[in-house]
């Protein structure tokens, strides 16, 4: 398993135009627009910030997804393997990535719920807007509409949508709340930042539901306590990175998390070897894997559950099987599964294309690979891509204006 997923609960609505719903459709959706965190932060309440997951630059976030959607099934698919499946009948959700050997279950939640009159003043809540607007959109009549995601104590943020009401609704792991909304959205921009949304294409209509059929002979790990299952086995950590005898991994609540349990390791006779400190782990191999602290920080550890790198890193994520990038002090580098760094002492480094990494420094970018060799020196005032994978480059040796170049023609000019 190469990373822990973690689950998106979501609302379930059963009937929306219960005679008009009864098909199955496939769809693909396409993000457009990307956002850079800091401007994100001063525009968007922090409750809104995992909802543009999708449009995050110099993120590994998913472009595309795959959706399946029926009046008692959902499935999607992103380009990156993720995938997550939901019984509507049943209020069950199933998540993993695909080639893993196990995926999570949990049981469905009631979030954003569409109201029109709010009676807790607690909850988050959606308000839908229809306008006199329709459109046709792949040969699908839709309704456009206005939607507003309501935190009553933090804010709010709001969408243009067109839905179609003939088809069932969908949700996305980050934009949990379309399921509520009273059929398909096939098309969405964000209010504030124009360039912002997605739209669906090829819409197809199927005949069965072989479709949602979950892995076989994978291990399912229940969430829910609902479902029998005991946080104190500490099984999702378990299963996702397996410690050596007579290690295993516990799991103790922490009042300041509330409902939140945090992980430690134990040997079989009751030795704690680590506290109940970890909030979350990514798999890096079978010998190593990243995990966090309730401090925010990151920790390589190994498979006795020792920790490679001797003091916490503000950021640190995989770049393959055996390097992640990591950041200290505002300053960043990348690092081995053995906790020796490769390169260090840069302003940034970010994902950019195929096997290459973003660097800054002294107000120039450069381009790495992912075992930290300099590819590229950091001469440029500028790089970027667009929404077709160009790449957008300022170099102000040649020109005072952008240039565009496809990824093989950047190669040959600077990267030969």
């Amino acid at each position: 398993m190469k990373k822990l997923v973690h689950v998106v609960f979501l609302t379930i609505l059963l009937s929306h135009s219960a005679t008009a719903q009864d098909n199955l459709w496939q769809m693909k959706l396409s993000f457009k627009g990307q956002i850079a965190v800091e401007e994100l932060e001063k525009s968007v309440p922090e409750f809104a910030l995992d909802f543009y997951e999708p449009f995050l630059k110099g993120g590994t976030t998913a472009q595309e997804v795959m959706i399946f959607t029926s009046p008692t099934k959902i499935k999607s698919v992103d380009n990156l393997g993720h995938v997550l499946i939901a019984d509507r009948t049943k209020k069950q959700e199933y998540s993993f990535t695909k080639g893993d050997d196990l995926l999570s279950q949990d049981v469905l939640s009631s979030d954003y719920p569409l109201l029109k009159n709010p009676t807790d003043p607690k909850d988050a809540y959606l308000i839908l807007e229809n306008g006199a607007e329709k459109e046709t959109i792949n040969g699908v009549s839709c309704i456009k509409a206005l939607l507003k995601v309501v935190d009553p104590y933090l804010g709010e943020v709001a969408m243009t949508i067109w839905y179609a009401p003939d088809l069932p609704s969908y949700y996305l792991s980050s934009l949990p709340f379309l399921i509520n909304v009273p059929g398909a959205v096939l098309k969405l921009n964000d209010q504030v930042h124009n360039s912002l949304g997605f739209e669906v294409s090829a819409l197809t209509k199927l005949s069965d539901l072989k479709e949602f059929e979950l892995p076989h002979e994978v291990k399912i790990v229940k969430l829910s306590e609902n479902e029998g299952s005991n946080l104190d086995d500490a099984s999702v950590f378990q299963d996702a990175f397996e410690l050596k005898a007579p290690l295993k991994w516990f799991s103790q609540q922490n009042a300041a998390y509330g409902d939140e349990h945090l992980f430690g390791v134990k040997k079989a006779d009751g030795t704690i070897v680590e506290p109940a400190n970890f909030y979350s782990i990514d798999v890096l191999n079978k010998q190593r894997a990243i995990v966090s602290d309730s401090s925010s920080l990151f920790w390589i550890i190994d498979d006795e559950a020792k920790k490679i790198n001797h003091v916490g890193f503000e950021v640190l994520y995989a770049v393959n099987d055996e390097n992640m990038v990591y950041a200290i002090e505002d300053r960043y580098g990348i690092i081995n599964a053995s906790g020796v760094s490769l390169i260090g002492g840069l302003s940034n480094i970010s994902n950019f294309v195929g096997s290459y990494l973003l660097f800054s420094e002294n107000n120039k970018q450069g381009l790495l690979d992912f075992n930290g060799k300099i590819v590229l020196k950091p001469t440029l005032d500028f790089i970027d891509t667009d929404e077709q994978g160009n790449i957008l480059v300022k170099d102000l040796k040649i020109s005072s204006e952008v240039q565009q170049y496809s990824l093989p023609d950047f190669q040959e000019k600077y990267l030969k």
